[in-house]
């Protein structure tokens, strides 16, 4: 397995002729990480995949070697995963008073499987940290492609217990049109879309105002 993506075109090729965007599914939960100050210093992300790839998955890596060797393709996965997601920052859009926030190198990360899911954690830092006071801040996390939906998780919330005071937060559901929605339905799973944002189009918006 040499990159996460040629890792999981395969798997998915094993589906058969699938047709339509998206192919993945990952249930999202984020939590903000923030310094003694109280400024923003980090995005910590899990990533949970959805069991039929996560099921698709792990068979590959078992197949992949000696049992004894699976941790260690666990983690060569993980830090393949960690490469390929560095060129288009994790797939997270983080804006401050509207300016695009840039990041900082990811060095805490892990691959795990729970239950019959696999999942992949990571913490995600700000090249500089933010003070949210008096400032509204807004983050996405999609595949621009659409190839893999990414929506927050809808057992938990990413808010009350790291909420500061003084601040409102809101998510914004997604709200494609039904033209976006019948371009992603017409896409087979080898089919690049027109569009190079689609995936924005579908992501959910959460909002961050403190006052």
């Amino acid at each position: 397995m040499r990159y996460f993506w040629l890792t999981l075109v395969l798997c998915l090729a094993l589906m058969g002729q699938l047709q339509a965007h998206p192919h993945v599914w990952i249930d999202l939960r984020v939590n903000p990480k923030f310094d003694a100050e109280g400024q923003l210093i980090a995005l910590q992300q899990s990533w949970r995949f959805d069991p039929f790839y996560s099921l698709l998955l792990i068979e590959e890596l078992e197949k992949g070697g000696p049992a004894e060797e699976l941790e260690e393709r666990i983690d060569q996965l993980a830090l393949e995963v960690v490469r390929n997601l560095e060129n288009f920052d994790f797939f997270t859009r983080l804006r401050v008073e509207g300016r695009r926030q840039r990041f900082a190198e990811v060095q805490e990360f892990n691959l795990m499987q729970i239950g019959r899911r696999i999942e992949f954690s990571f913490v995600l830092p700000l090249a500089e940290p933010v003070q949210l006071e008096q400032v509204s801040m807004q983050y996405q996390v999609y595949d621009p492609s659409y190839y893999i939906e990414i929506l927050h998780a809808t057992d938990q919330e990413p808010a009350p217990e790291w909420l500061p005071a003084a601040c409102q937060f809101q998510v914004e559901a997604p709200n494609p049109s039904s033209d976006l929605i019948e371009k992603a339905l017409a896409l087979d799973e080898n089919e690049v879309p027109e569009d190079p944002l689609l995936g924005e189009y579908f992501a959910e918006t959460v909002y961050l105002k403190c006052l």
